[in-house]
């Protein structure tokens, strides 16, 4: 029996008009090494959730946005915005399971990446972040997505001889 998603993994794919997407075949975050590019100003880590997030922690925290207070928590889970050029300053401290986004501006208030899908999503992406790219990579052996509305972007990244296809790593 022939199993057609393999046929699209490492290929470009259009899913939404003017949208594509890479499907990657078991990649670890150190792929993430590939394809950031210093054209675009920030990195965006969505849904971001720190390692043995189940232990209780003490962490500084706002309980408002006129009170911080240092408290014991567990299970955080938040997004953060750095500069493309801090990147390797944080890269290796990052596990498996991360969605990231390489963008030109930070993102409005309104665009919360946790209730916008679909198509509605890499529009606003793009009019209002100028995205290059959203890869979202699970947390363990399995396959991850690479969305860029820039497809020689993507073309360029398959063509590129450094990149070994056959194992993402």
């Amino acid at each position: 029996m022939e199993n057609p998603f393999r046929d699209n993994i490492n290929t470009i794919k259009e899913i939404y008009p003017g949208t594509y997407q890479i499907i990657l075949d078991f990649a670890s975050n150190k792929f993430i090494d590939h394809i950031v590019r210093d054209s675009h100003k920030f990195i965006w880590v969505h849904g971001y959730e720190l390692k043995n997030s189940n232990t209780w922690t003490k962490f500084q925290l706002p309980i408002s946005d006129n009170l911080q207070r240092t408290v014991h928590a567990r299970q955080l889970k938040y997004d953060f915005i750095i500069g493309t050029n801090e990147y390797d300053e944080v890269k290796n401290e990052m596990p498996n399971g991360v969605t990231l986004l390489q963008v030109n501006r930070q993102p409005p208030h309104f665009l919360e990446l946790g209730k916008i899908k679909g198509k509605t999503r890499y529009d606003l992406l793009k009019k209002e972040c100028d995205y290059l790219f959203e890869i979202d990579l699970p947390s363990a052996v399995d396959y991850g997505t690479l969305v860029s509305s820039n497809v020689d972007y993507l073309t360029d990244l398959l063509n590129d001889k450094r990149i070994n296809w056959k194992a993402l790593l």
